[in-house]
């Protein structure tokens, strides 16, 4: 894929305050920016150039949208990843279908990051309420029962300090949902890094931020991070794609 040169015109998939931040951030450096949002007068579709509302799976809405960008990105997860399927064989899409599929699904993104050899939690897969009580499971406790898909900010979690009850467990997973137990950790501290790539391969390692979260929700990030050299992203992230 060829640069994408300011001039040129950026279409965001989601239209809240990310996207409100990414279309600030992409005005000021000359792009144009087309919002594509299921709600009217979203946070970024009031300061995008254009707004187009409808839902993610309107195939027409979607045609109109790739024809009147040139790349189109994401500001959230929580999009079809059907829909970037669509637009792919239409404009650039970055990231692809299949990273958005990995990252919008807890148990998915998981399983992808120890096939890429990096550690992960303990953690298991629940799609019963029996699932719960297993004996093999009860290593994992206290844990955090968390949705396998569409989850946020704390957002479709429990903390559990001990095994259920078949009642209790029974509560806390519905029908049809896939969930995963994760082990609780006690954390130090929460970091992380933004790992860009371009098209043909190159990678930019940008500083480690160090983030503050308060009742499970984003409250502050340092950038760079109070940390030593020694947080840096190990080379083997490289290989994750």
């Amino acid at each position: 894929m060829a640069p994408i040169l300011p001039g040129k015109t950026i279409g965001i998939l989601g239209g809240g305050q990310l996207g409100r931040m990414l279309t600030f951030a992409a005005k000021r450096l000359g792009y144009s920016v087309v919002i594509f949002s299921p709600e009217e007068n979203s946070p970024a579709g009031q300061v995008a150039d254009r707004e187009i509302v409808a839902q993610y799976d309107d195939s027409a809405a979607l045609a109109e949208f790739a024809s009147s960008v040139d790349v189109v990105t994401l500001e959230f997860e929580n999009v079809p990843s059907s829909s970037l399927e669509r637009l792919q064989g239409q404009v650039a899409v970055c990231p692809g279908s299949r990273v958005l599929h990995i990252a919008q699904h807890r148990l998915r993104e998981k399983l992808f990051l120890r096939e890429a050899g990096l550690l992960t939690t303990a953690f298991a897969v629940i799609e019963r309420p029996e699932d719960l009580l297993r004996d093999d499971l009860r290593t994992l406790f206290p844990g955090v029962l968390k949705t396998a898909g569409f989850g946020y900010d704390g957002k479709g979690q429990t903390r559990i300090s001990s095994p259920p009850s078949a009642i209790d467990a029974r509560a806390l997973v519905s029908s049809g949902e896939q969930y995963v137990l994760e082990g609780y950790v006690r954390l130090t501290r929460e970091v992380s890094q933004i790992i860009a790539r371009s098209s043909d391969g190159t990678f930019v390692l940008y500083p480690v931020i160090e983030n503050e979260r308060r009742n499970h929700i984003l409250h502050l990030s340092r950038y760079p991070a109070l940390v030593g050299s020694q947080a840096e992203a190990p080379a083997a992230i490289m290989s994750c794609g």
